[in-house]
């Protein structure tokens, strides 16, 4: 087949494959995007709008252009670092579909296509640009928006293609191969890799499904260098929530450095587990007798366990706090970490088997948590409990769910 035609297949492919991502959302859920997207666009604009006016009517509308072209380039250039990443793991774990290697297939639109899977990602940044660019109607000729608009796009795809193309030749390839050609040689080391690695036979315990299910989350951990990782970031964030009392200075500066941290911890607690909750084959797992209650509890149970070693280390790095300030202090850390990996687990089991899914969904509900918080105190925790009673009531569904 010509490359052209190839290029071609691969556009109706990716057509394809944004409709069905779009339908796989039930009409609620689609609309709860959108309004947390508008909650967040508007607390941007919120937060632009009057410090923007005022910079307009002091130095003109060319100064409030540059500003709003700092800030494309800024979210352009974080839209490039979460293309690069998405794009250096899903080379080295091995890109989701079929074998590649095995399709007819020339490597440029192969290249192209696979890059146009890991710049998704960075199209989210749209809607805080949204946010900025409504706050500077009104402020600036309107025939300017047009322009600015097309300017952020134009950034944001060059930016996203940047990152995929360092990530690409990130990668590294042990050992080369003379003959092949890059793309080839990354596909062929990457998921096989993993497929030809011997294992211990199982060895088979009686225990409860909850139990057995948390050991082999535990198995998978430490045998997959992606999920590792993930797993690594809560666990250091959590260690220097601890270190965080021993900075120098006022008390109040080390008490907000280590609850800081604590949130960070638990937030990236949460995306281990919503990965855990997406890493079992949808076959498999469906045909098994377990019901929704094994698998949540499985992974709610190292949500627990892991607030509770978080509690423990901060009982013994917090010890300079008054007695009332200790207690109340510990009751927050363990409270907040532990609504944040329920959060996790419940859209991890409520969208199986779309791990990454989960964790966009699980992100977006942080960030307009932390969003309300920051637009009226204590009001986060009030998003983030209805959050989290919001999904699981979408637990009873997992029996109906289909994979695709």
């Amino acid at each position: 087949m010509p490359v052209s035609r190839q290029a071609s297949a691969f556009r109706q492919l990716e057509r394809t494959l944004t409709r069905r991502r779009l339908l796989q959302l039930d009409p609620r859920m689609r609309g709860e995007i959108a309004l947390l997207s508008l909650l967040i666009a508007g607390f941007l604009f919120w937060q632009v709008r009057v410090p923007l006016d005022g910079l307009t009517r002091a130095r003109g509308p060319l100064a409030g252009t540059a500003v709003i072209v700092v800030a494309w380039l800024t979210l352009a250039g974080l839209g490039g670092i979460l293309a690069g990443t998405r794009h250096v793991r899903c080379l080295e774990a091995g890109p989701a579909g079929p074998e590649w290697l095995a399709l007819p297939c020339e490597h440029g639109p192969l290249e192209h296509h696979l890059a146009w899977a890991s710049r998704s990602r960075a199209w989210w940044l749209v809607i805080p640009a949204l946010g900025v660019l409504a706050a500077a109607v009104g402020l600036m000729p309107t025939w300017w928006l047009a322009p600015l608009a097309a300017a952020f796009a134009l950034l944001l795809y060059a930016a996203s293609t940047l990152g995929c193309a360092i990530a690409y030749r990130a990668v590294r390839i042990t050992p080369r191969k003379a003959g092949l050609h890059r793309i080839e040689q990354i596909l062929s080391q990457a998921a096989p890799r993993l497929m030809r690695r011997r294992v211990p036979s199982p060895d088979w315990q009686p225990a409860p499904a909850w139990v057995a299910l948390a050991a082999k989350d535990l198995r998978i951990t430490l045998r997959l260098g992606s999920v590792l990782r993930s797993v690594s970031l809560p666990v250091a964030l959590g260690g220097l929530s601890l270190l965080a009392w021993q900075i120098p200075g006022e008390p109040a500066t080390r008490h907000f450095a280590a609850f800081t941290l604590i949130l960070l911890a638990a937030a990236t607690l949460a995306e281990w587990l919503a990965m855990l909750a997406g890493s079992d084959p949808f076959g498999v797992l469906r045909v098994l007798p377990i019901g929704v209650a094994t698998v949540w509890g499985a992974r709610f149970a190292w949500g627990a366990a892991g607030t509770l070693l978080l509690v423990l280390g901060q009982a013994i790095a917090a010890r300079e706090l008054a007695p009332h300030a200790w207690q109340l202090f510990l009751i927050w850390s363990g409270a907040a970490t532990l609504t944040i990996a329920t959060l996790g687990v419940n859209y991890g089991v409520t969208l199986f088997p779309r791990a990454d899914l989960a964790q966009r969904l699980l992100g977006l509900a942080l960030g307009l948590a932390v969003v309300a918080s920051v637009m009226l105190p204590l009001s986060g925790w009030i998003v983030l409990l209805a959050a989290v009673l919001h999904s699981a009531r979408r637990l009873p569904h997992w029996s109906r769910l289909e994979e695709s």
